[in-house]
């Protein structure tokens, strides 16, 4: 579709080369002078709104930025230190076998060694390695580097600076309790 007129064609240019037109004398649309215009602006009603919208535009901020920042910041667990606890079933430790259980903060490995329990941290105190019972060996290892312990957690080879943290296992009825040594 072809533009029927000209935008600036010499006529118009001509007007607007030579400034404001004599008719204009500061009179706004509706014919009335601009000093009467703004004697009718109610300030307070302006600025209110101002208030609203900038009240609005507040909300969707933060109802906008409050999930973003709860998943950068991660939650603080409180974790209740107890001294003792049940961690499972005497039944999940089948003899010559080890199991990994929660144990507050740690991860404490439960050994059915021929029907002696015994239990001692599972993370290695080299590189915090998870450590693992080697049935044929008859010894916890950690796969990380190669580090040994005996079932007590004492050290035997490998690169590790401590031994095992020890804890106390005992079975009442079917339950594994472990507690602080």
């Amino acid at each position: 579709m072809a533009q029927q007129g000209n935008f600036k064609s010499p006529a118009r240019m001509g007007g607007l080369e030579d400034g404001a037109s004599v008719s204009s004398s500061g009179a706004v649309s509706g014919g009335k002078p601009r000093e009467d215009g703004l004697k009718g602006v109610n300030f307070e009603r302006r600025s209110f709104l101002g208030k609203v919208v900038g009240g609005v535009g507040a909300a969707v901020a933060v109802s906008t930025l409050y999930p973003v920042v709860k998943y950068i910041i991660p939650p603080v667990k409180e974790v209740k230190e107890v001294n003792e606890m049940v961690v499972g079933k005497a039944s999940e430790v089948p003899e010559n076998t080890g199991k990994i259980y929660p144990f507050n903060q740690d991860k404490v490995i439960v050994v059915n060694d021929n029907g002696q329990l015994t239990a001692c941290s599972a993370i290695c105190t080299h590189l915090g390695c998870l450590v693992r019972w080697e049935d044929k060996e008859n010894l916890l290892f950690c796969p990380c580097h190669s580090a040994k312990y005996k079932q007590t957690g004492e050290i035997i080879s490998g690169p590790q600076p401590l031994p095992l943290a020890q804890y106390a296992v005992r079975v009442e009825g079917d339950d594994l309790i472990v507690s602080k040594a």
